[in-house]
């Protein structure tokens, strides 16, 4: 009776084994998907612009470009509780009204230096939850930015199967 067992969680194992890879590797936009959206699209310009402020456009690929939002989004909406993501769009009206309460202007109009400012401001804030917000979406970016597709393939070198094999070849 014990061998059935055990054949049973082997081959769930190996089962496991097999699908993690598939799973696990380097993400890219179409593979992210999201289902049901968590954020209306208020706030997912509002999470499009922050992430663009934090990993600008430049002479490479942005943030905002390589889908880090959606990246984002997609992590909100699987990965945490309900109490956190609704803490996460209430970090984002704060963010909208901090701008509108600093510049009177949304923070989709504000420059780029006034952005970094008032995203500063929540890293430096007193308040717990403005700067567990913004340490959430700045890790959050940066982790959706690195194991991107483009970034791991371009830049850190990714292979998925590292080294080759050379057959039949005199020793």
């Amino acid at each position: 009776m014990k061998r059935r067992l055990l054949l049973k969680s082997l081959s769930v194992s190996v089962g496991a084994l097999l699908v993690l890879p598939a799973w696990a590797n380097n993400w890219n936009l179409q593979s992210v998907g999201i289902q049901t959206a968590i954020l209306n699209l208020e706030q997912t310009n509002l999470l499009s612009e922050i992430v663009s402020t934090i990993i600008p456009e430049g002479t490479i690929q942005g943030a905002k470009s390589l889908g880090v939002p959606a990246f984002i989004e997609k992590m909100i909406k699987d990965c945490y509780e309900k109490n956190a993501q609704d803490d996460f769009k209430k970090g984002l009206e704060n963010i909208e009204t901090l701008s509108k309460s600093a510049h009177n202007q949304a923070f989709e109009v504000l420059s780029i230096s006034q952005k970094l400012e008032l995203l500063k401001s929540l890293q430096i804030s007193t308040d717990a939850k403005q700067k567990d917000f913004y340490e959430l979406v700045k890790n959050l970016t940066i982790q959706g930015y690195t194991t991107s597709e483009y970034v791991m393939v371009n830049y850190l070198k990714y292979e998925m199967a590292p080294g080759h094999y050379y057959g039949c070849i005199n020793v």
